[in-house]
């Protein structure tokens, strides 16, 4: 009976309104908005509603906001979609604002735009999530709003920064069911935070396995249902990049079902080396974001260092165990794990010189940033390595084997 009254309310409120819309002079422009009277009456109208009341004051996430719930919130969306057809569309607008008050939850959409790396074919992951060309994505506000914004780069980077960048050429979809809409708290913004961790773990993950160098993504939220976006106009990207932005400058292809068998044999290792391994892998971001040649060396040296570290029986120098577990992890003929063990070594040595003070400007820049470039495909070697184990290693005696494989 409540919704027969708020939509015998809300019909006349709208038939007036338009009426008096019609007789303004001069008639109000598109810029102007139909005025403040007929928005006053019109709010006036929502307010006597018992579906408006027992959500006022509430928070409704829209738009990657949270405004809190008052009648010109609903008040001018309304009354444009009342006015379409020559008024002809007032039911279906009642029946919109009807709808958007009794909803608690919803189906979202958790997108992100990808830049430096492109698909063979989609992907679904094992969360029920998707990995598809930029472009197969649905035709909405935002994906409009970044193609507007691409430019092809001077130097035909794909990313250079957050507002300068070229077309993406992959996507990232994630659906969330009984996303929290209208609420008395934050489990909205609490659910977007946990989406957005969980993504740049994800990417973190793939471009150290998969793509091997830095990605820029950017991401937003959107309803399976655009009617319930009464915002979705404000909405605006949030940007996942490391600490350091990169310059993002090609697009890597990558294989999907490589890319499915990489996340498969990360999700199946166990929790504490999973989370090593991230801490490991941000910094093997960071060192390919870095301006300074130092900088890349002591972050490259960390992520190794990291990646290897757990108890041993002896108490070997750190460079001595990070250089003999690299190599013996990675493993291969003897020849191979002592160039292995050599090179990264010698990185080792490069970050113990700098961090006591040694000045690296003096070296040979070409031998520098060779050493670099290989530890960094190295290193790429002992996280696959990892991934083939399995579980974490036993590094007493792996330190001592004479592995192979």
């Amino acid at each position: 009976m409540a919704v027969d009254d708020d939509r015998s309310i809300l019909l006349a409120a709208l038939e007036s309104a338009l009426r008096v819309h019609q007789q303004q002079s001069p008639r109000p422009t598109l810029l102007s908005g139909p005025g403040e009277p007929v928005i006053h009456a019109i709010s006036a109208a929502i307010r006597k509603c018992s579906a408006f009341k027992l959500v006022a004051g509430h928070v409704l996430y829209s738009g990657g906001s949270g405004p809190v719930i008052d009648a010109p919130l609903f008040a001018t969306p309304l009354f444009y979609r009342a006015e379409r057809n020559e008024g002809k569309d007032i039911p279906q607008a009642v029946d919109w604002l009807l709808r958007l008050l009794a909803t608690r939850q919803a189906t979202g959409l958790f997108k992100a735009a990808i830049w430096g790396v492109s698909i063979d074919q989609p992907l679904r992951l094992a969360d029920g999530s998707h990995v598809l060309p930029f472009e197969a994505l649905p035709d909405t506000h935002m994906k409009r709003r970044i193609l507007e914004r691409a430019v092809r780069c001077y130097d035909s980077s794909a990313w250079l920064a957050h507002n300068y960048f070229d077309a993406p050429k992959l996507a990232f979809v994630k659906e969330v069911p009984n996303f929290p809409y209208i609420r008395t708290d934050g489990a909205s913004f609490q659910t977007i935070s946990e989406l957005q961790y969980d993504a740049r773990d994800l990417w973190l993950f793939i471009e150290a396995a998969s793509v091997g160098h830095p990605l820029a993504i950017a991401c937003w939220f959107e309803y399976g249902d655009q009617d319930l976006d009464v915002n979705g106009w404000q909405n605006q990207l949030a940007w996942l990049l490391p600490e350091i932005p990169p310059r993002v400058a090609s697009y890597a292809p990558v294989g999907a079902s490589a890319v499915e068998d990489q996340l498969q044999r990360y999700a199946a290792l166990p929790e504490e080396l999973r989370s090593r391994l991230l801490r490991s892998m941000e910094r093997f971001t960071l060192s390919q974001c870095r301006h300074k040649l130092i900088d890349r060396v002591l972050d490259l040296e960390l992520a190794f260092e990291i990646a290897v570290s757990g108890p041993g029986r002896d108490a070997a120098p750190m460079g001595w165990k990070v250089s003999v577990r690299s190599a013996q992890m990675i493993g291969g003929p003897l020849n191979l794990r002592q160039d292995n063990r050599d090179l990264i070594n010698s990185l080792f040595r490069l970050r113990s010189a700098a961090t006591h003070g040694s000045d690296l400007s003096s070296r040979d820049d070409r031998e520098l940033n060779d050493t670099v470039q290989r530890c960094l495909t190295v290193y790429r070697e002992l996280l696959s390595s990892f991934l083939a184990h399995g579980q974490m290693p036993d590094w007493s005696s792996l330190e001592l084997e004479p592995r192979r494989t």
